[in-house]
């Protein structure tokens, strides 16, 4: 009979010991907390709610549509030395899809004559073997550099258009 009551409390204990656990803290321990950050709500272009901290908004991406003739600009023969490039975005364009196939690292900028270039601190960095879209501006020159010496041929290209 003792051990059936034993039984039972300890099968109580176990049931019903989560129930009386701390509560997690609101904030996670080594979390900053700022009291002059506050929560703010974002509106779409025609002033209803577009997302709050509440309710986040989701990122639509229109696709990159080429502009121009479609071909891209393909600059040859890179590497650890700075070579400058006259280039002419089409009217159309709001971004630019940069495309490095090297081996190595590269890093282009835009600079305002041919006497001008980047090195390997300044201008944009695109890792190797990777494409990435962006905004653009209104570049006639662009300097570009690989941050190693390539072990092969070396020729990124950049596409302009809309979108991506």
């Amino acid at each position: 009979m003792m051990r059936r009551v034993a039984l039972s409390i300890l099968a109580l204990a176990v049931l019903f010991g989560g129930a009386s656990a701390e509560a997690p803290p609101p904030i996670a321990p080594g979390v900053p907390v700022s009291v002059t950050l506050q929560p703010v709500a974002i509106y779409d272009k025609d002033g209803k709610l577009a997302g709050s901290p509440e309710a986040p908004t989701s990122t639509i991406q229109t696709p990159f549509v080429r502009s121009g003739t479609g071909d891209p600009i393909i600059f040859s023969g890179i590497t650890t030395t700075a070579k400058q490039f006259a280039i002419a975005k089409p009217a159309d364009a709001t971004s630019y899809r940069f495309v490095n196939p090297c081996n190595v690292d590269v890093r282009i900028r835009k600079v305002s004559s041919l006497s001008e270039s980047v090195t390997l601190t300044t201008g944009t960095r695109f890792l190797a073997r990777s494409s990435e879209t962006l905004g653009t501006s209104q570049p006639t020159f662009v300097s570009i550099i690989a941050t190693a010496a390539p072990t092969g041929e070396c020729a990124p290209e950049l596409q302009y258009g809309r979108g991506g």
